[in-house]
């Protein structure tokens, strides 16, 4: 979690813990609908801890997703994902990422891979991110005692190993939703809770 770039100084976080901005964050997935379709959604509300190590490949990371914050623009669709056909958020109201490794990714000091388990629909499965330090900057509103991090990451599942449903066959051929799911994570890492501002600006209660 912290590249170091060409000339040896430290780039990313430093070692200690970070907490997740879901403010500037966005958690993307992208499927195949309808067969020949792609539609694009996200889950809004996440909370995450990220522990950066002294030795950056011993780093943790603990992110949970709120299920029901899924949203896809259209509430009918946002609706049945949320049912028993698919995610069943009743009985599965969180997707959860942890962390079990990173590594260095290619020649490059600012990419990396992060291996780690994905729970979904109550089934947990290994995934691995390819992530990118993209940079850093003082928080907009509070410079003086807050600052951030950015990256980006991605990622494939498959719905299946999850145990989560296709919606069944169309008249027309293929599944209503497609197995293979793209993720995209663009995330912004802070050195102080955001819970005081996020209570704030109403995001939570």
């Amino acid at each position: 979690m912290t590249p170091i770039a060409g000339d040896g100084a430290p780039e990313g976080p430093a070692p200690g813990t970070w907490h997740l901005d879901p403010v500037h964050s966005c958690v993307i997935f992208v499927a195949h609908y309808l067969r020949f379709g792609r539609v694009q959604g996200t889950f809004g509300d996440a909370k995450g801890i990220v522990v950066v190590g002294e030795n950056p490949t011993s780093s943790k990371v603990d992110v949970t997703l709120n299920a029901a914050s899924l949203n896809t623009g259209v509430q009918a669709r946002d609706a049945h994902l949320r049912s028993a056909d698919f995610l069943d958020v009743e009985n599965h109201p969180e997707l959860r990422f942890t962390s079990t490794g990173l590594e260095q990714r290619g020649r490059s000091q600012q990419a990396f891979l992060m291996h780690g388990d994905l729970t979904i629909h109550g089934t947990t499965r290994p995934v691995t991110l390819e992530c990118q330090w993209v940079g850093e900057a003082p928080d907009y509103n509070s410079p003086q005692d807050t600052y951030g991090h950015f990256f980006a990451a991605t990622t494939q599942i498959s719905l299946s190993e999850f145990g989560v449903g296709d919606g069944g066959p169309l008249p027309w051929g293929g599944r209503m939703v497609g197995d293979t799911v793209d993720v995209v994570l663009e995330v912004r890492l802070q050195n102080n809770d955001p819970i005081d501002f996020l209570r704030q600006i109403g995001h939570v209660s």
